[in-house]
Order: structure tokens, then sequence, then C-alpha cells
């Protein structure tokens, strides 16, 4: 039998080999490859779906293209192939393929999807719940704080002004609100892909830059994180919000020019706590539409916008010294001449809003709100009265006193505080040389002792007609703290003084007390707080004669005339002496010491400094005479120059140290000094 050349044969004779039969498939293979294929059918019909929908718009655009075919099929073709020939295109399809290949791939994809469907779904929530570029609804609400008689004294409450066209803003309040704001606002500013960065940057920093390196969306940002949205500087935000001031900033940028931008931060900023709108500041404040604002004024009004916790008519040296910087930034930017700057802060030293008085700048009013706030409940009222215990007439001796001390001073950067309570510890008077009242225990009680009568939408909520009076230690102790708080220097301020000189003393159940502070010995440490507190006193006594004695009852009807009363002294009570007590002009041995009609006196309390404390001790005494009672030891004595504890002056002043068990109002005269920085606590 013959074959063929080159052809292969079958060997029919040999068994044909049986095919191995397949392995049986698993549950977990079956499940991958049903998943496969419904994954591969979403596919094909996404696929089809898709060419359907875009078949028309890619026939309608392939007319243009084919017309520019010949000249980019070239260059794409030479794109393709340098970019296959990269060496980095090939290790990202060889990871491609291996990243395909692991179980956990697809996994990893799915996740990456979801993820992503998340972030859409996260910044369209954010997107709908944006807050209204007219900012939020306030409703105007008014509180009435009185006196005890019903005269006003203060008003607080929230207010909300109209909204203004730029052309209705006086030029000085534009220039000095922008110079408070944002200096650079006028600065070239273009919202491209870096810009769009930086805005986005920014909404997730903590703090706004002041440099001028970003420009114009400084103000904006500071319009959507603080008036829009409502977060106060250093309060923290949630990504949330740091989303929303991204977006709303880029929606403001892109959306309105710059003019209408400070339009509506005019509108919506806070100057001074509850008062929104530039229309609402400069009525309230000043009286005056914003297009006659001057420029103090507007300085004044621009430099609440940076501080708007400040109260307008208690912090004024706080936001005078904040207006002079608005001044400097006016110059900065070209709007104002130095010449008019100069002046402008010349008539800040006079200026301050309707309604500012020495009972406001002292802090009592906003204390006794503090007060007040509990009882009136979580919801605000409408409209609210307090009524509290401090005498108008007595308001407005301490206030004349206190002006004609300043006046015999020179005001040579002299103050003085002066402070009246009454027998329950509640505030009668109260003027401030210094600093409003901090918020302390001490404050705490007086404001709550000194708070009368509360009203709510017109029906009565707490009345407090008798109080009973307050241990004689513990109101000498508030008095000294609360002291204390006026007449420190406002922060930030160049304080002259070097010598502080108190007085307390009493005027029939009021207890008074008297601070003043001068670079001038004799208006510090020596006879000024004395010298108010007796020229408040001869008021006092001439408002409130003591009737008559029997004996001046018969000279007057023989005479016509009635004899005039003299206050009693604070400190001197004839029952506490003894036959021990010594009296006369002393010499001062140390802040400790004194040596009295030859006789070694020991200042109960005390441990003495010499040197130059010694010396402004003998200075303050200046011969004159001091009364001393024994205090238990053999030499230890309690003395009064006076109506006035030396020992207190002693540790009230730094010139010495409490002495171990001293008692508590001392302890609270060196707690004084201590926070001061008096004397030996410097």
């Amino acid at each position: 039998m013959t074959t063929q050349s080159g052809r292969d044969w079958l060997d029919l004779a040999s068994p044909k080999p049986e095919a191995a039969a397949p392995p049986a498939p698993s549950r977990l293979s079956a499940a991958q490859r049903e998943v496969s294929d419904r994954l591969a059918r979403a596919r094909s019909g996404a696929a089809r779906a898709g060419r359907a929908a875009l078949s028309p718009v890619l026939a309608a655009a392939a007319v243009p293209m084919r017309r520019v075919a010949p000249a980019w099929q070239g260059a794409a073709a030479r794109w393709s192939d340098r970019l296959s020939a990269h060496p980095l295109t090939a290790r990202a399809a060889d990871a491609a393929r291996r990243a395909s290949a692991l179980p956990w791939g697809r996994a990893l994809g799915l996740a990456a999807l979801g993820t992503a469907g998340l972030a859409v779904l996260f910044l369209a929530w954010c997107a709908a719940t944006l807050p209204p570029l007219s900012g939020p609804a306030l409703t105007t609400r008014t509180v009435a704080v009185q006196a005890e008689d019903g005269t006003p004294i203060a008003r607080r409450g929230t207010a909300r002004g109209r909204s203004l066209p730029v052309e209705a803003v006086s030029p000085a309040m534009r220039a000095a609100f922008l110079a408070a704001q944002d200096p650079w606002f006028d600065d070239t500013y273009r919202l491209d892909a870096a810009g769009v960065a930086a805005v986005i940057g920014q909404a997730f920093r903590d703090t706004i830059s002041d440099g001028p390196r970003t420009g114009s969306p400084r103000l904006t940002q500071r319009l959507v994180r603080r008036d829009l949205i409502g977060t106060a500087p250093g309060e923290a935000r949630s990504l949330a919000d740091r989303v929303r001031e991204a977006m709303l900033v880029l929606r403001l940028q892109a959306g309105e020019d710059r003019t209408r931008i400070l339009a509506r931060a005019l509108d919506l900023a806070r100057f001074g706590p509850g008062l929104t709108g530039l229309d609402a500041a400069a009525h309230a404040l000043f009286g005056k539409e914003a297009a006659a604002l001057g420029t103090a004024e507007a300085a004044y009004l621009a430099a609440l916008t940076r501080a708007p916790a400040l109260q307008p008519d208690r912090d004024v040296t706080a936001v005078r010294a904040l207006a002079r910087d608005v001044l400097d930034g006016m110059v900065m930017r070209g709007d104002l001449s130095g010449a008019r700057a100069a002046e402008a802060s010349r008539t800040l030293d006079g200026l301050a809003p309707v309604g500012t008085t020495p009972l406001t700048r002292s802090g009592v009013p906003d204390l006794v709100l503090a007060e007040a706030a509990d009882r009136l409940g979580p919801e605000a009222p409408r409209d609210a009265v307090i009524r509290t215990t401090l005498e108008r007439d007595l308001q407005a001796m301490a206030e004349a006193a206190v002006e004609r001390r300043l006046e015999a001073a020179g005001r040579g950067g002299a103050r003085a505080s002066l402070l009246i309570l009454g027998p329950d510890g509640s505030v009668r008077a109260a003027v401030a040389g210094g600093a409003p009242l901090r918020d302390t225990p001490e404050a705490r009680r007086a404001g709550s002792a000194s708070l009368r009568h509360l009203g709510r939408d017109g029906r009565p909520v707490y009345d407090r007609v008798v109080a009973g009076p307050a241990p004689a230690a513990e109101r000498r102790t508030a008095l000294l703290a609360l002291l204390a708080c006026l007449s420190r220097p406002p922060e930030g301020a160049d304080d002259p003084a070097s010598r502080d000189g108190v007085f307390v003393g009493t005027i029939g159940d009021l207890l008074v007390g008297t601070i003043v502070s001068s670079n001038a010995a004799e208006t510090g440490a020596g006879d000024g707080p004395e010298a108010l507190f007796q020229d408040v006193a001869a008021q006092w006594a001439k408002a409130h004669p003591a009737p008559p004695a029997p004996e001046a009852r018969e000279t007057a009807r023989e005479t016509g005339s009635t004899a005039r009363s003299s206050a009693r002294p604070a400190w001197q009570n004839p029952g506490e002496r003894t036959a021990a007590s010594l009296t006369g002009v002393p010499r001062v041995i140390d802040t400790g010491r004194l040596r009295l009609d030859g006789q070694a006196v020991r200042l109960a309390g005390v441990e003495g400094q010499g040197g130059s404390y010694a010396r402004e001790f003998r200075q303050y005494l200046r011969r004159r005479e001091v009364t001393c009672q024994p205090a238990g030891g053999p030499d230890l004595y309690r003395c009064r120059a006076g109506e006035q504890d030396l020992s207190e002056v002693v540790l009230f002043n730094g010139g010495g140290r409490a002495a171990p068990g001293a008692p508590q109002e001392l302890q609270a005269a060196e707690a004084n000094a201590k926070a001061r920085k008096a004397g030996v606590w410097q």
C-alpha cells in the first residue's frame, strides 16, 4: 500500500484517548460567573444606550471634525506613538493587568466608585443646605435697663438695619470699612484654576489671612464665614461648613461685582452685640444716616466690626484704640492724608456713642443683664425691662465728684474710680476710671444683689423689694475686688500711672470705695482718694440733712438759722476705744512699724518693708494724726489715719506682705495688689 509523500496518517487501530471529565464547579466560582455575566450584560446594555444617545451628537460633531481630520490625525498618531513608547505607559498597563487579575481588584474598583458616589451626595447635600445670601432672619428685641426710680440708663437688644446701596454710604465709611476688613480689596483677582484652588484652601483654614496676596476674596470670605454661616473667630467648624464656605465664596465671586459684595458686607456686618447692619448702627450709636458719617465716626464703627463682642457704650477706650488702627489703614490705602488722620484721632478722644455715661462704661448694666438672663428663660423676650438698685441722684453726685478730682489732677494720665455699695451688697453708684467690671464671683454677687425687678413682654417675672444686710467683712472684700476691676488700665492702653491710692469709708449705711491713680504723688497715693470720698460725703450730707438737736432747734427759733450736720467719720467708733489706745503723729520705721509717742507700734497683719516703700508710706502719712487700737499682742495694733486702716493701705499698695493668719480683708487687699502687680509684687 503506497502513501502520498508528506501526508500524515491516523492510526485507526489505536484506541482514541478519552477526554478528562471537567471538575465540578464550586459554589463560589458559580457565583462569580453569575456576577460576571450580570456585569457584562449591564455593560453591554449601557454601551448600547450610550451609543443610541450619543450617535446624533457624534454625527453632528463629525461634520466639522472631518474638515480638520487630516491635520489632527497625524498629530494624534505622533502623540500616540510617543505615549506608547514611554516606559511609564508600559508600567501602567502592566500594573493594570496585574490588578485586574487579582481576586480583590474588582472589589477595590467598586469601593472607589462607592466613595465617589458618597462624595457627590455630600457635595449635593452641602449645596442644598447653603444659607441664604440675605443673612439669617433677626427679630427686633429690646431690653431696657433702668435705675431704681425707673429712669432708663442703658438699652440692649437686637436690631437689624435696612439694606443700603453703596451710594447711600459716606465715602469715609466705605474707606474705613475696607481698611478694617480688607485693605487689599481693590487688588486684581482672577477666578481661574489657581484662584479657585486658593478659595478652597482658604475655606479649610481656621484663620483668615490678613496679607496682601489673596486679594478680593478676603472680604467675601469674612462675609460668608462670620455673617452668612455665623461662625465666630476661633470657633470650631465642621467639614460641611468649610465646604459651604468655599461654595458661597465662589458663587459670590463669580456672580456679583465688588460693589455689590461691599454693599452686602455692610448690610450684614455686626457693630456690637445684637446690632447688625450699618443702617442700624449709624442710627443707634450716632443718630445719623449712613451718608452723614464723618471720618472719626466711621473709624469707630469700622473698629466695632473687627471686635463685635465689644459693647459700644461700655468698651469705649478699647474701641477707640482699634479705631486708630483703622485710621492708619486708611492712610495706607491712600484714602486719608496724614493730617486728616491726626485730626480724626483727636476727635476720637471725645467721641462716644449716644447714651454713653460713666455708669455704662463701668459695665454694671451688662453685669445685671447677665444675671437677669437666667431668669428670662431660654427663649429671648421681645421686650424686657430690668430695674436695678442704682440711685440716679447718688450716681450724679459720684460722677460730679470724680470730674472735679480729675480736673484738680490736671488729667495728666490720672484715673479715678468710685463705687458705692448698699447694705445688701448691691451697687448704688459706679464710676469707672479704667476698664469695665470683669466677670468675677464678686461681680456676679454684686450684679445679683443689684437686680430689683424684671419684666418680660409686659408681665413681671422677678421682684426683690427688700434684701437682708450682707456681712460687713464680705461686703468690704467685694468692694475691694470690684474697685480693682474698675481701676485697672484698659487692655493695650499706655498706662503712665505708677501710684494708686485707695480709700474706703461709710456714708450712713452705704460703703464707699475710691481709687485715684496718677504719676503724681499728691494725686495718687496721697490725699486724692480721701478727698474724692469727702467730696461725695459732703454732697450726700447736703442732700440728706440730719434733724437738728434740741438745742439747735431752740437756737434756730431765736436766730432763724439751722445748724448743719457733719458726717460721722467712717472708722471713728468711740465704743471700740480703750485706755491703751494711742493717738498722735507717727514716725515711719518701715511699712509695718511706726513709732508713736515714743512707743514702737507694729501694724497687725503686715510684714513690713523698708527702703523706697517706707519712704512712700511716710509720704502717704505726711504728718497726719493716727489712732491705734490694741490687736492682741504687746506691740500689735490696728491703726487708722482718718477713715482708713493703715494695714489695708500698705497691703493694697504692695508695700508689704500679709502676715500668716491675717484677717480676710487684709488678705483681699494683698490679692488686689498681686493682681495689679503693685509694689513688692512687680
